[in-house]
C-alpha cells in the first residue's frame, strides 16, 4: 500500500513538472514580459529619460536570455549596424590633443541622474580607468578590460592603427559584436572630436599612455 501510494505521488509530481515545462513561455514571450515590467516599474521626470529603457536594435540582439550564445548571423548583423554607426569629424582629423584626451579618461560625469533629473555637463567624460590600466603607475584604474598602458609605443601610430583605435572607442561592437565595452560615440556620450583626442592620448609618442 505504501510503495503504491509513493508510486502514484511521484508520477503526480513529474505529471506537474511536465506541465510547468510545457507552459513556461518561450524566448520572446519572456523578453516581452520582461520589458514591460521594466517600463512599467520605472518612472522619471521627463520623456527624455525613459529613452533609455528602449533598447536598440544590436542590444536586442545581444540580450540573449540564458546567456545563449550568437549566432553567426546575429553577430554579422551587429558587425554591420555598428560599422554603420561610426561617424567621422568634419575635419576629417582623427587625431586630436592627447592632454584633452588625458582629462576625459579619467573624467567620469555626464549622463547621470541625479536628484530625478539628468545630469547637466558642458561636456561628458570616457572614464577609461575605471576598466582599463593608463598610464604606467596609476593606482587607481580597472581591470575589466585589457591594460592600455604602451598602447601606441606597441602598435605604432599607422592610419590603420588609428582608425582602428578611433572605430573602438566609438562603437567596440564593430569590432566584438556585444562585448562589454560602451558604445561611447554611438551612443552620443561622446563626440567625435571628443574621440579624437582619447585616440591621441592613447597614441601619440607624448601622452604618459606611451611613456616609459
Amino acid at each position: 500500500m505504501r510503495k503504491s501510494w509513493l508510486r502514484w505521488t511521484l508520477l503526480g509530481v513529474l505529471a506537474l513538472i511536465a506541465a510547468g515545462c510545457a507552459t513556461y513561455p518561450d524566448q520572446a514571450t519572456t523578453r516581452q514580459m520582461a520589458e514591460k515590467m521594466v517600463s512599467g516599474d520605472f518612472t522619471a521626470p521627463t520623456p527624455a529619460l525613459l529613452k533609455r529603457l528602449a533598447q536598440d536594435r544590436s542590444q536586442q540582439i545581444c540580450s540573449k536570455i540564458a546567456g545563449a550564445e550568437l549566432t553567426q548571423a546575429e553577430a554579422d548583423e551587429v558587425l554591420k549596424l555598428a560599422r554603420a554607426s561610426i561617424k567621422y569629424p568634419a575635419s576629417g582629423k582623427l587625431m586630436g590633443d592627447w592632454k584633452a584626451g588625458n582629462r576625459l579618461a579619467h573624467d567620469g560625469a555626464g549622463d547621470r541622474i541625479q536628484g530625478g533629473r539628468l545630469e547637466k555637463r558642458k561636456e561628458n567624460g570616457g572614464l577609461c580607468q575605471n576598466c582599463h590600466a593608463l598610464a604606467a603607475g596609476e593606482i587607481n584604474v580597472g581591470n575589466v578590460g585589457p591594460s592600455l598602458t604602451g598602447f601606441g609605443a606597441q602598435r605604432g601610430n599607422s592610419a590603420a592603427i588609428v582608425k582602428y583605435t578611433y572605430d573602438k572607442i566609438y562603437n567596440s561592437w564593430a569590432n566584438v559584436p556585444c562585448s562589454n565595452m560602451p558604445r561611447l560615440g554611438a551612443t552620443g556620450h561622446l563626440t567625435p572630436e571628443q574621440i579624437t583626442h582619447m585616440v591621441a592620448f592613447l597614441i601619440d609618442p607624448q601622452s604618459p599612455i606611451n611613456r616609459k
